[in-house]
């Protein structure tokens, strides 16, 4: 694969363009798609949490919604901050790979892989007993919500062990540019995912499963995490790949650990900022339905039906923007600085004109869109359509913001991504979410105005960073 992507020449970069460079898409397509089918894959297993529960009896489902809405930042926030070593991985993993250095990157991941076991634990651990206060500062829309949050995110982070050290496999694979080893762990999660929720979310008196709701959804999708972590290690385990990366001979390298977790902290700090961000947004949300005093959470579960909504769309553009990370650090270990760059910017240019076709459809169907995770709760479409309608105004920007960071962890710019995330999420997403939201009674369109005023300033920080040349010099 290093073949693949750093055999063309080394040519400056046309940013200003609406053509695209076939040779450079067709080798992040290769890649990028197999990435972005992995993690569409894997979202649907949380997707599915939300839509399953959909199917419950009005209320129930509602506030299950708004449970989920609060327990998902808590639990990426945990999970994704152990799991971003998997950042630093695989830029170690592709740049040794495309040196040629097999048994360096091999070694990478035995590091990686030890490494991710004791922080695994170590956050399922502490998320679980974060969790009730976490949720308790979180949850204003209702006391149903409170219980139902705590319940379910304290399950489900009994699967971080898991998460990390999928994530640290998944960084060598990826590294070495063999994406679609993810998508096949990914598709057995999220069909295990299916199975187990449609038996301990409704109960299953035949088999003597009994009626889970909620709390039926976090076991499902905590077990199918170990079964895709299973897949990982055993496809790493075969005997053409423990010889050609001498997986099994390499040592524990106190160097290549500290350089991990050196690249795992800005990213993962990066991660927890971000779920921050999001957490305080879906208070703000809350917020607003506790103002309204009809002791419905239908604001919150709106919200949390247009965020999984439109992550069928930032998903594909982090998929991309991981393939391109692949494709940046490759490029960069070949020599080829300019080769990096114009993968990040082509990678861009596909990236906007697929949300084009996407936000055509938010514009013309919200109800019926949103109706796919609200079938039972009317109010909740009615309620979510003009905010996902404003959607579309973030969709271009959001798309170089996240393909553009991505590359940019690729080359090692951690720091910087981490800092733009911490500095947008605090001085624009949160207070401005607060202040067009509950403070002055804009309502969910309100937040969700502040949501698209994010996300073209995140697109446009990472689009000024990318067009210097400052990050072509980092060493790793």
């Amino acid at each position: 694969m290093a073949q693949a992507l750093t055999d063309l020449d080394d040519e400056p970069p046309r940013v200003a363009k609406l053509s695209l460079e076939l040779p450079l898409v067709r080798r992040v397509l290769n890649i990028g798609t197999w990435v972005m089918l992995a993690m569409i894959t894997q979202f649907f297993v949380n997707y599915f949490d939300t839509l399953m529960v959909g199917y419950l009896d009005g209320p129930v489902a509602t506030a299950s919604q708004a449970a989920l809405g609060l327990g998902m930042p808590l639990f990426w926030a945990v999970g994704g901050f152990f799991a971003a070593l998997g950042v630093g991985a695989q830029a170690m993993v592709a740049r040794r790979y495309a040196e040629g250095d097999m048994p360096k990157a091999g070694e990478a991941l035995y590091n990686a892989a030890l490494l991710s076991m004791g922080l695994g634990l170590f956050g399922g651990l502490f998320g679980y007993y974060i969790t009730p206060a976490g949720i308790d500062f979180l949850a204003s829309a209702s006391e149903e919500q409170k219980q139902l949050g705590i319940t379910y995110t304290q399950i489900r982070m009994m699967g971080v062990p898991g998460m990390v050290v999928t994530f640290a496999f998944k960084a060598f694979f990826d590294g070495l540019g063999r994406t679609w080893v993810h998508l096949y762990a990914a598709l057995v999660m999220n069909f295990a995912n299916i199975v187990m929720n449609y038996l301990l979310i409704y109960g299953n008196d035949a088999l003597g499963v009994p009626r889970l709701e909620l709390a039926g959804a976090a076991i499902a999708s905590a077990a199918s995490t170990y079964m895709g972590m299973a897949i990982m290690i055993g496809i790493a385990m075969r005997k053409s790949v423990r010889a050609q990366f001498k997986i099994l001979s390499a040592k524990i390298d106190t160097a290549i650990i500290g350089r991990i977790v050196k690249l795992m902290l800005p990213s993962g700090s990066a991660t927890v900022i971000l779920m921050a961000g999001f957490a305080l947004f879906m208070k703000f949300v809350g917020d607003i339905d506790a103002a309204r005093n009809d002791g419905t959470n239908t604001m919150t579960a709106a919200t949390k039906a247009i965020m999984d909504t439109a992550a069928l769309c930032f998903m594909p553009a982090i998929a991309f923007g991981t393939a391109t990370a692949t494709a940046v650090s490759q490029s960069l270990g070949a020599g080829k600085p300019n080769l990096a760059a114009r993968y990040g910017w082509e990678s861009v240019r596909v990236g906007i004109y697929a949300m084009s076709v996407i936000g055509v459809l938010f514009l013309v169907i919200p109800e019926q869109i949103i109706g796919l995770l609200a079938p039972n709760d009317p109010a909740v479409r009615i309620a979510a359509a003009p905010s996902l309608r404003l959607v579309v105004a973030g969709l271009p920007m959001m798309v170089c913001g996240l393909v553009l960071a991505q590359a940019l962890y690729g080359a090692g710019a951690n720091n910087f991504v981490a800092g733009v995330e911490f500095s947008l999420h605090f001085g624009c997403l949160v207070p401005l979410s607060w202040l067009l939201g509950p403070h002055l009674g804009y309502g969910l369109e309100g937040v969700w105005l502040a949501a698209a005023v994010y996300t073209n300033l995140l697109g446009l920080v990472m689009a000024l960073k990318f067009y210097g040349k400052s990050w072509r010099t980092i060493r790793l």
